[in-house]
């Protein structure tokens, strides 16, 4: 009778968890219409710059919570990301003082794991027994995110235990990958991941064996694992109290890396020491920052296998690639044969579980659902040592697997006095690591983040023990950053036809078990960037120099969106506005690596021409051409069959679009033409001119011209024929107008640019040829011309010598969905 009531309670408790939850959320009804033009502006901006606006008055606090809130909605319905919704609350301390507006997060609304406690809401930690915990006061890290100006707004979804790289429980429900519902967001910090995925802005995790690394590797975002006594803790909830063996940090997870380096120098600019006992007094160490930031050459220690479960062809291609980008830079590899990270694995694990999973299995309820990863190190612990043994023994001398053995072996409950052998066991591991680390003096580890991409739900049951990449830096406790790279490619990451996973060790086994390139296509893929212990500064700097030569890397094309297209040598490419095919003969050597190739179109038959002979004299036999208007590239049937998995656009569409600006349904047909040609997942990449793009050139013109014109300005806009949108424009012609796109990334670049020989005459010849065209009489071109010359050598003109002119580009990055 007992249990049954217990059962009762459980679901009682989950049910009111849930329907407090949607009463909530029906409340935000507002936060359901599509996102303005202020939220993009909002969503695009780096906090940095929010935060100054805040400061100057330029936005309202209550601007940033409300776009967020939008986010956090419309994330929540797709992955099940969110526990406590806060956000009315969250007005009310924005209104009422409780959050310090003058501060260094000043306005931002920050995401926080289940398990960190603010005033008068629960932190649950996924167990129905914990329904109704909420602490009167907020915790010293909400706190000192209030002094900091964060705005607490919502709880995120998280593992039953924490022990997983899943995020379910019966309390809130299962959440959800952003890149595909199939497979788990990470864990155990996975719903935060989700919503920062999904347009979040800054987030706070936990990670005890890779928790906010797993995460941001699985959903595509960055983090930083900070060492012990650098980020605040105090203030939460656990599954696991008294639990030291291997400590918990908190630490940050943000949606972009200049979030991250942000956020966390803002943190502890808050002297978190002041807030939290088990804070070490360390100031943020500014030139550490600048020193890294400014090192001409790195070493480099690549960390290729845990030698427990080499990684899977995904997350070997992203680390060979960072790899080769760092090296491509000047920066030294070296290859390292660091102390055993499966020493490392099986301390861990048994300090980990020193108390026989008792802890964290205490707070159950009957009946209650327990994480498939967790419930194996339960049934384990829980089988009789006798038989234990025998498994051992079988496991070890019939199976010959030394591996899987030697983590049976010893799992079981432990003494005091096994336990203190177990610390002492770590702390020789520390020292031993420490010391080769001094032996081979690199400056940091480039490894994979986890032998494999994202798990598919209920998968923790195979690949329970796969957590060696993350792990071993939790056990030497060393900073630790997560860097997206790629995403999963169904052509280039199949296993070989030799690999046979019965070769494998039983952990491997697990981990491969779960392993489909086919099913992952489009996961995102990271690396781990390793510092030693107190070196967040350190290990930010890298990790922004890691991302400028590799996130993106194509080696020294010539601009950067073809670094974001990151062609691959499989990659069957379509080119829209090629141009003299220049770009696309640059990708010649990638692509005759492999099967891939590229086409090129444009209107211009000169220009499709001089690219032919360009290519025939290159040898360039993966590039082919042919003359195709992008504005009849919808009624081109045979480009419209969905073939290719990247499509490409480098300065060609501010013409495109500028020949139907006035006309949004003939724009959208370019982009939908576009989405139709390519394979589902597959990305396009695209660079034009963006708002500001010439904006000297192009209002002296306007005006010259307007002068000379009947119809004065109204008919020199007509002859203007360029179109320069910005971010918001694209992301709301892509997802919203065409649909069938997610906007992965965006981004306005100025870049002030000197005038070359032909000086600013020059410039206005060039970009003012088809403007020109309207003013019918030769001698009138040529006053125009000499007038907009004249006005632009006074403005443009570099007290330093010579002339420059304001380059905008806008880059977006966009995945067929």
């Amino acid at each position: 009778m007992v249990f049954f009531l217990d059962y009762i309670h459980h679901r009682r408790d989950c049910k009111f968890k849930q329907y407090e939850r949607t009463q909530r959320l029906q409340a935000l009804a507002h936060y359901r219409v599509p996102f303005s033009a202020l939220d993009k502006e909002i969503i695009s901006k780096p906090i940095e710059e929010l935060v100054q606006d805040v400061h100057k008055g330029a936005v309202d606090p209550t601007d940033l919570l409300h776009t967020y809130g939008k986010v956090a909605v419309k994330a929540h319905e797709k992955t099940n990301c969110l526990t406590e919704v806060m956000i009315s609350e969250a007005h009310e301390w924005v209104k009422d003082g409780s959050i310090n507006l003058k501060g260094p997060l000043a306005g931002i609304p920050v995401s926080l794991k289940d398990t960190i406690n603010v005033g008068g809401f629960d932190s649950t930690v996924g167990y129905s027994s914990f329904v109704g915990n909420k602490p009167a006061q907020d915790g010293g890290a909400v706190r000192l995110l209030k002094d900091a100006g964060a705005v607490p707004y919502v709880k995120t979804n998280m593992p039953i235990t924490l022990l997983s790289f899943e995020s379910t429980n019966d309390v809130w429900g299962r959440c959800t990958n952003p890149h595909n519902t199939k497979y788990s967001p990470g864990g155990s910090t996975g719903g935060e991941a989700a919503l920062l995925a999904l347009g979040g802005r800054i987030g706070v995790g936990s990670d005890v064996a890779g928790s906010v690394r797993a995460p941001a590797h699985f959903s595509g975002i960055y983090s930083l694992r900070c060492s012990t006594g650098r980020w605040p803790k105090a203030g939460f909830a656990t599954s696991m109290p008294g639990q030291e063996g291997v400590p918990s940090v908190y630490s940050p997870m943000t949606r972009t890396l200049n979030d991250l380096t942000y956020f966390t120098r803002a943190v502890i600019g808050m002297q978190p020491w002041k807030y939290d006992h088990s804070v070490h007094p360390i100031p943020w160490r500014s030139e550490i920052e600048k020193e890294y930031a400014a090192k001409s050459k790195l070493r480099v220690g690549v960390m290729r296998t845990d030698g427990v479960v080499d990684p899977a062809p995904a997350c070997v291609r992203a680390l060979e690639k960072t790899e080769a980008a760092l090296k491509a830079s000047g920066h030294e590899i070296v290859e390292i044969d660091p102390p055993s990270p499966y020493e490392a694995l099986q301390i861990g694990a048994l300090l980990l579980n020193a108390d026989g999973c008792q802890m964290f299995k205490s707070f159950f309820r009957t009946g209650e659902w327990n994480d498939p990863g967790a419930y194996q190190m339960e049934f384990l612990m829980k089988l009789p040592r006798p038989f234990k043994y025998l498994y051992y023994l079988w496991v070890k001398y019939v199976r010959k697997d030394d591996v899987w053995a030697g983590l049976v072996r010893d799992w079981h409950e432990k003494s005091a006095f096994e336990q203190w052998k177990l610390v002492a066991q770590r702390e020789a591991y520390r020292a031993k690591f420490f010391d080769w680390w001094n032996s081979v003096d690199v400056d940091f580890l480039l490894t994979p983040p986890n032998a494999t991409p994202a798990v598919p739900h209920d998968g923790m049951k195979e690949a329970v023990s796969s957590c060696g990449y993350t792990f071993l830096f939790n056990i030497v406790d060393y900073t630790c950053g997560i860097l997206p790279v790629t995403h999963v490619d169904k052509n280039l990451d199949k296993l070989p036809p030799t690999f046979n996973i019965k070769k494998l060790n039983g952990v491997a086994q697990g981990a491969y078990k779960l392993y489909d390139a086919e099913a992952m296509h489009g996961l995102p893929v990271a690396v781990q960037i390793v510092g030693r212990r107190l070196e967040e500064e350190k290990v930010l700097a890298i990790m922004k120099r890691a991302y400028q030569h590799s996130a993106s890397f194509v080696p020294k094309l010539a601009t950067k969106i073809v670094q974001w297209l990151d062609p691959q040598k499989d990659d069957v490419i379509l080119d829209i506005g090629c141009g003299d095919g220049v770009v696309n003969i640059q990708m010649q050597d990638i692509l005759a690596q492999g099967s891939g190739s590229i086409h090129g179109t444009d209107a211009s038959p000169a220009m499709i021409e001089a690219a032919k002979r360009e290519a025939k004299k290159a040898g360039a036999s993966k590039c082919t051409f042919e003359v195709v208007d992008a504005l009849e590239l919808a009624r081109t049937p045979y480009l419209q069959k969905g073939q290719y998995t990247k499509l490409f656009s480098n300065a060609a569409l501010h013409w495109i679009l500028g020949a139907c600006k006035t006309d949004v349904p003939r724009q959208a047909e370019v982009f939908r033409a576009a989405r139709d040609a390519l394979a589902p997942g597959g990305v396009f990449a695209f660079e034009m001119g963006g708002l500001g793009n010439v904006a000297e050139i192009r209002a002296a013109l306007l005006l010259a011209i307007a002068r000379r014109l009947p119809g004065g300005v109204a008919d020199a806009v007509g002859a203007d024929p360029w179109f320069f949108p910005d971010e918001a424009w694209a992301t709301q012609m892509l997802e919203e107008t065409v649909g069938g796109w997610k906007v992965e990334r965006a981004e306005r670049e100025y870049r002030p640019t000197k005038a070359d020989e032909g000086g600013v005459e020059g410039w206005v010849r060039l970009f003012g040829a088809q403007f020109l065209e309207a003013v019918p009489e030769e001698r009138e071109r040529e006053e125009c011309v000499r007038e907009v010359c004249d006005v632009l050598e006074v403005v443009c003109r570099n007290p330093s010598g010579g002339f420059q002119l304001g380059y905008v580009r806008l880059r977006v990055l966009a995945r067929k969905v």
